[in-house]
């Protein structure tokens, strides 16, 4: 084999080695960046789960959200040291074998301040476009996530109205009952909102109830009368 040939051989060589390392770099810098990215994704839903009460967030949503996490966070434990996440991954485990059992921890706790309100809406809010998300990701298909979009729109306005029935009874014990009326009112306007949705039933039922027992107590005979 002449000089010139080997030559050419070794130069190949070469250039085939260089575009293998680049090749290999470059994978390793997507995935670091595809981990990064899991990483701060998952510590979103971990803070939306620990704010949001079962009973603003819809069993197949947490359940997915939870589904997710077990899954993310082994991924995570392969290949990048994450203690906070991968130290939860047996609670995550625990609560995902609980919400298959339609067990909800949290299903009777209630909002109990504005401040709490404000956070609970911001975390429904950011729900669709993480459900889209998923949706892209094959982890949902449309048609559940369009159903829980709405379960959760539905959530969203509970969480106004058990805020504002708090109050309103708040004020009752003291007396208010002007106060009272107006915060129910405006408890029953935010259900409306949601009126379609079958579960707004109940609720809009009793503040109806609730509702006229305050106009009799506060107007007597004038009491609107449906």
């Amino acid at each position: 084999m002449s000089l010139s040939i080997i030559l050419v051989v070794v130069f190949v060589a070469l250039v085939v080695a260089v575009s293998l390392l680049r090749f290999f770099k470059l994978r390793r810098a997507r995935q670091q960046q595809e981990i990064e990215a899991l990483v701060k994704r998952c510590h979103r839903i971990d803070r939306l789960l620990n704010i949001v009460p079962d009973r603003y967030l819809p069993l197949i949503t947490k359940t997915v959200l939870m589904e997710y996490m077990v899954s993310s966070v082994s991924l995570i434990k392969k290949h990048r040291e994450e203690r906070e996440l991968v130290g939860a991954l047996p609670h995550y485990l625990q609560s995902l074998s609980e919400l298959k059992a339609g067990q909800q921890a949290t299903l009777k706790d209630r909002v109990q301040t504005s401040q709490q309100l404000e956070l609970i809406q911001n975390a429904l809010q950011s729900l669709p476009l993480l459900l889209r998300g998923l949706v892209g990701k094959s982890v949902l298909d449309k048609a559940t996530a369009k159903e829980q979009a709405a379960q959760i729109r539905f959530g969203y306005f509970l969480a106004h109205h058990d805020l504002l029935v708090r109050e309103a009874r708040l004020d009752l014990d003291i007396d208010k009952k002007a106060r009272a009326l107006e915060k129910l009112r405006l408890a029953l306007a935010e259900m409306e909102k949601v009126a379609a949705y079958t579960a707004s039933e109940p609720v809009i039922k009793r503040l109806n109830k609730a509702i006229k027992q305050v106009e009799s107590e506060l107007f007597g005979k004038k009491a609107r009368v449906d």
